[in-house]
């Protein structure tokens, strides 16, 4: 497995970057993927999804609308 080349980078400037995926809301809201990311930006994530991407989207209120697991 091959490591990030942008981790551990002895060069400044740091590299400040994220490897979880960064989902846009809607609304515009951003959260990100990995539970210890403390700044959901743009610039800090390689992957970027629309909300809508994801099965159910951003809506609670959408997921009534899909069938019930069995």
């Amino acid at each position: 497995m091959s490591s990030c080349p942008d981790c551990g980078r002895d060069v400044d400037p740091y590299v400040d970057h994220c490897h979880g995926t960064l989902v846009v809301h809607s609304d515009r809201t951003q959260e990100c993927t990995n539970a210890g990311c403390e700044l959901p930006e743009l610039l800090r994530h390689e992957f970027i999804i629309d909300c809508m991407a994801v099965l159910g989207g951003c809506c609670v209120d959408d997921a009534a609308d899909l069938p019930a697991a069995s």
